[in-house]
């Protein structure tokens, strides 16, 4: 919350997924699209607290085993290189971050069946 400051400035969970330096830069031309870098001008601090709470995911799994989280890390990882999954599994933690500081809510599993592999992006 210290290094977000105030919540209202991100109008959503990728604007604030964005300011983390979370989200790739978008190429498109002639109807192709191209995922390219990060922005250099980003949160670092941010970044590296998001991109570490979602390896803590990964190491503590079995301590964490049903939990939303978790479920999102398997999920990932069956449909992409691991590799990439470290980005996205922050990413879904900033827009969860953006969630609970925009409601001023204790974080919430969610109770639907449908696991979302983001908050935005269902």
């Amino acid at each position: 919350m210290l290094e977000i400051g105030r919540v209202d400035r991100f109008p959503t969970a990728a604007h604030l997924a964005s300011y983390a330096g979370l989200v790739p830069r978008v190429h498109s031309s002639g109807g192709h699209t191209r995922m390219g870098q990060v922005c250099r001008n980003v949160n670092r601090n941010l970044k590296w607290a998001f991109v570490e709470t979602g390896s803590l995911v990964v190491v503590n799994q079995r301590g964490l085993a049903g939990t939303h989280v978790v479920r999102l890390y398997q999920r990932i990882k069956r449909a992409k290189d691991s590799s990439e999954g470290g980005g996205r599994r922050a990413r879904h933690l900033a827009e969860a971050a953006w969630w609970v500081l925009t409601k001023q809510e204790v974080y919430r599993e969610p109770q639907s069946s449908r696991l979302a592999l983001s908050s935005t992006h269902g």
